[in-house]
């Protein structure tokens, strides 16, 4: 009974219809007190015109109940409470009350059903009432019977406003009202937003609301309500409004008219639409005419209201356009409509938005008419009444099935871009390797010849230029691997401790060659308050520090390079450390400042066949620096050299490692006697090798493939393997884990190191994971070469070895 609540509230205002109803019964009956009693399931809420009663009480200390068992249209009278059985006891009568006379009818609700009683009350015994004045109580009962039901039908009417305000609210259309004999105007709330102004300062009238509409527009309507008033004639129109900010607006009218008995026209009424966005998109989706019929088809989203229990109690008609079936059609229960599996989600997202108050989305599967699956999204808001209490959920659903297609469109896209991506990596690596392979050959040998005293001037030249252009060549090689690396962000930063001192002088001793071969000067300047260490990633620290530095050498014709190194603490006590290289060579135009730090361009195109380079070094330094978390720039003029800078925030302090500086290398030499295994399918790798080992006073033997180095290690005594990784018959790791195996148990390790053109880092952790000790790359650096087999020849572990 939902309107009981309702007329609870009527029984006890002060000043309600049920005050003045028990005024008059006891008028009537001349009695002491005229009871009104409302029951429910656990009290009795009670009008009367006297002191008599409590508000509310306990439901056995009522009589009404007594009434209400006999049911509809039933009048109880007791004329001496004292002498009857069913009440001489009841707290009313043997209490302080001291009720002797009671009569009273049965109260109904709008359903029949028996609610409560209207009761006349006496302190004295009474003879039993007239058959009149039976009749009298009825019609008093009837009467508040009458108010019951108005109050009921109050309380549906107040519902399907609010029902109809939300409408409006959340489809955007509001209605009006035209009254012909007065030209009163009325709005509701949707409308005066549309029209952009407050109810409480706009009282619109049909000359105000005229107003609104530009000059053509104006007049249509003006001749279309004419014409409506005088002939009964609705119309139709989409016209244009400004409202008071002078924003333009594209509604959508439709009217129709209320005519009196004489067949008069009394009224116009209509709805009111704002239409301007859907014209925007229309106006696009004209250019597709499929993604037009789409859209005409899909436009329009659900709107329903669904009770606690489940039910809907109103859905728009886009329902029949969403999922095929009309309200009329449909169970009642929303559920009913879902995807089973997605049901928990939905029940759960509703359960949210009832206990938070705040909306809820949720996108779910639904099913249509026909079977099929399709996507929707929904937003829940739960409705509280006028006592704070959850009444029901608006729920408004959208068709995003075919946003859903997009979303996997665009999924697959990523996916396919991730595997070439993947391809690219893998292509560059190969290429890496391929081409570090015959580069070791070329930079090994030619490194040779360079030491070798009998070398004649001028092939001495030659070989020079080998070893420059190779070199350069290998630079490439690395740019290149390292710029696939930073577009896939597979480059991680590896912080150690290190002398800032150690890698400053390391990196102006690589290019100090350089500057003495073009005659220029080389400075380095070192602020007296740097810290003596810091912690981050030396090593690329080091390579954007060479880049700067080999760029000012090859772009710098006559006067030097200078190298500052500086910096200040920041708040949270790290050292911003800042390197600038300063040149005093050609200089860079401003407008071609920005191109420097974009992958394969510089500053002038003509630059590539002078002074070659591949357009990548500062690319890859500045995603390096930016890694770090900071930022790299250049300050320059033409014809006044160029400063290149970055700055980076480092820890400051920590444990230095034992190969923070070159001094540390272990210095090659001492190891005569050492016998070494190589494994390699390249001869000229076995060549160059073996010809640097023995000048350093090893023993090698030489093997073409992994399963004769684990046959040689079967047969031969070795002090420490130098292995290949891509060999055919056995790889390098197979034979690894072959070689590891046979020496389980034996409490014999020899030590494995990995020589090989695949840099990357995780093709190094194949390496270790697979059992090898180290890894060196190719080509070699003969100096990494003679430390790392000094420190393995002499007892060393890879812990104590830093790489």
């Amino acid at each position: 009974m939902s309107f009981t609540s309702k007329s609870i509230e009527a029984l006890d205002a002060p000043a309600g219809p049920f005050h003045r109803l028990v005024d008059l019964a006891a008028t009537v009956f001349d009695c002491r007190a005229a009871v009104v009693t409302l029951l429910t399931p656990t009290e009795a809420i009670i009008r009367s015109n006297a002191g008599l009663c409590s508000t509310r009480t306990p439901r056995e200390n009522s009589l009404a109940p007594l009434v209400t068992e006999l049911g509809r249209g039933a009048v109880l009278v007791i004329p001496d409470t004292t002498q009857d059985p069913r009440v001489r006891d009841h707290p009313i009568v043997a209490g302080h009350a001291n009720l002797r006379f009671f009569a009273a009818a049965t109260l109904c609700g709008p359903d029949g059903l028996p609610i409560g009683a209207l009761s006349v009350l006496h302190d004295h015994s009474l003879p039993m009432p007239s058959d009149r004045e039976l009749e009298q109580l009825k019609l008093l009962a009837g009467m508040a019977e009458d108010i019951i039901a108005g109050i009921e039908a109050a309380r549906i009417r107040d519902e399907r406003l609010e029902t109809l305000r939300l409408v409006e609210q959340m489809s955007g259309v509001g209605h009006w009202r035209l009254e012909r004999n007065t030209g009163v105007v009325e709005w509701s709330d949707e409308v005066y937003r549309i029209h952009g102004v407050e109810r409480e300062s706009f009282d619109p009238n049909l000359h105000s609301a005229l107003d609104f509409y530009v000059e053509g527009d104006r007049q249509t309507l003006a001749d279309l309500i004419q014409r409506g008033i005088e002939n009964g004639e609705g119309y139709l129109a989409k016209l244009q409004i400004v409202r008071p900010d002078g924003e333009e607006r594209r509604i959508l009218t439709h009217a129709e008219t209320e005519v009196d008995e004489t067949g008069r026209v009394v009224a116009m009424f209509g709805v009111f639409q704002d239409v301007t966005e859907q014209e925007k998109v229309l106006t696009r989706a004209r250019r597709d005419e499929g993604r037009y019929r789409l859209l005409a088809e899909n436009v329009g989203d659900v709107i329903t209201r669904v009770k606690m229990d489940g039910s809907s109690k109103y859905i728009s008609p886009a329902i029949q356009q969403l999922l095929g079936w009309t309200f009329e059609e449909m169970s009642g229960q929303s559920t009913d409509y879902v995807h089973p599996e997605d049901r928990h989600l939905v029940l759960k997202a509703i359960g949210e938005a009832v206990k938070t108050g705040t909306p809820t989305r949720l996108e779910h599967r639904a099913v249509h008419k026909n079977g099929a699956v399709i996507w929707v999204e929904c937003t829940f808001k739960a409705l509280k009444d006028e006592n704070g209490h959850v009444d029901d959920v608006v729920v408004v659903i959208r068709d995003m099935t075919q946003r859903k297609m997009l979303e996997g469109e665009v999924i697959e896209a990523r996916d396919r871009a991730e595997k070439a991506a993947q391809a690219k990596s893998e292509f560059l690596a190969n290429m890496s390797h391929e081409l570090r392979t015959p580069l070791t050959s070329v930079i090994g040998f030619s490194g040779l010849l360079q030491g070798s005293e009998a070398l004649p001037d001028e092939e001495r030249t030659y070989v020079e230029r080998i070893a420059t252009a190779s070199e350069a060549l290998l630079g490439v090689i690395n740019d290149i691997l390292d710029y696939s690396k930073l577009e896939a962000n597979a480059i991680e930063m590896d912080p150690e401790s290190f002398q800032v001192a150690a890698l400053v002088d390391g990196a102006a001793a690589i290019v100090e060659s350089q500057c003495l071969a073009k005659g220029l000067s080389l400075k380095v300047v070192v602020d007296a308050a740097m810290p003596e260490v810091l912690t981050g990633d030396a090593g690329r620290l080091r390579q954007v520090m060479l880049n700067f530095l080999s760029n000012a050498v090859k772009f710098t014709g006559k006067g030097g390079v200078t190298l500052r190194v500086g910096g200040a603490p920041d708040l949270d006590g790290r050292w911003r450390l800042r390197v600038a290289v300063t040149d005093t060579g050609i200089g860079i135009p401003a407008e071609k400042i920005e191109l420097l730090f974009q992958r394969f361009s510089q500053a002038d195109a003509s630059t590539t066949r002078v002074y070659g380079g591949t357009g990548l070094g500062l690319a890859i330094s500045r995603r390096l620096i930016e890694i770090m978390g900071g930022e790299i720039g250049v300050d320059s003029k033409p014809g006044e050299g160029a400063t290149f800078w970055f700055e980076t925030p480092l820890a400051q302090g920590g444990a230095v490692g034992r190969l923070a500086s070159d001094d540390s290398m272990p210095a090659p030499g001492g190891m005569a006697g050492g016998r070494i295994l190589m494994a390699d399918d390249a001869p000229g790798n076995r060549e160059l090798v073996s010809a640097i080992l023995r000048g350093l006073g090893l023993e090698i033997d030489t093997v073409c493939d992994g399963a004769e180095a684990v046959q040689a290690m079967q047969t031969g005594t070795y002090d420490l393997v130098l292995m290949d990784v891509h060999m055919p018959v056995m790889d390098g790791l197979t034979a690894t884990r072959e070689i590891r195996r046979m020496q389980a148990g034996t409490g014999h390790r020899t030590p494995i190191l990995a020589l090989t053109a695949n840099v990357q880092a995780d093709q190094v952790a194949r390496c270790l994971d697979s059992g090898m000790d180290g890894h060196l790359a190719k080509p070699i650096q003969i100096p990494e070469l003679a430390g790392a087999l000094a420190h393995w020849l002499a007892g060393g572990d890879s812990a104590a070895l830093a790489s």
